[in-house]
């Protein structure tokens, strides 16, 4: 869980935009050579987007927005600095919990899932579905957890 060095915050000011978009940009663009193009998207406008800071310094990112599929966890990404910390894990447990709110009648999560962190989403509930698939030329696999049962591991 959050603890005092860390803190998680809904991204709404723009310093905070641009603070999730440059998680995004060093994690997705840089370190995996996705098109910007393909990275930022007119979904950036409708979605909640979270922070994960340790201390002071964002490190995390995250995410969401309803569908007529249900809740779409979305551009979880973690600074190389910061990884192996669990930063991801306890973004998408935010997600869980501010969505539930904001749409207490909706249990159903997916999201698309770069094969390479499948274990981490599985770990939360998450199950596999379909074939994978290629988008921003790398492979995923689409995703899905039902019922509101989810848990973070405090391992990953």
């Amino acid at each position: 869980m959050e603890s005092k060095k860390n803190r998680i915050i809904q991204a709404i000011s723009p310093e905070e935009i641009e603070q999730v978009f440059a998680i995004r940009t060093e994690v997705f663009v840089e370190e995996q050579k996705c098109l910007p193009s393909e990275e930022f998207d007119e979904l950036d406008a409708v979605a909640k987007h979270y922070l994960l800071f340790e201390d002071a310094t964002p490190v995390a990112t995250g995410r969401y927005r309803k569908t007529e599929k249900g809740i779409k966890v979305e551009r979880i990404a973690t600074l190389e600095s910061a990884r192996g910390k669990g930063y991801a894990s306890l973004i998408i447990q935010h997600i869980f919990e501010e969505s539930a709110i904001e749409y207490p009648d909706c249990h159903h999560y997916y999201l698309h899932a770069q094969v390479s962190v499948m274990p981490l989403y599985a770990s939360l509930g998450f199950q596999p579905y379909g074939d994978t698939f290629i988008e921003a030329d790398i492979v995923h696999q689409a995703m899905e957890l039902d019922s509101g049962q989810w848990t973070v591991d405090s391992g990953q």
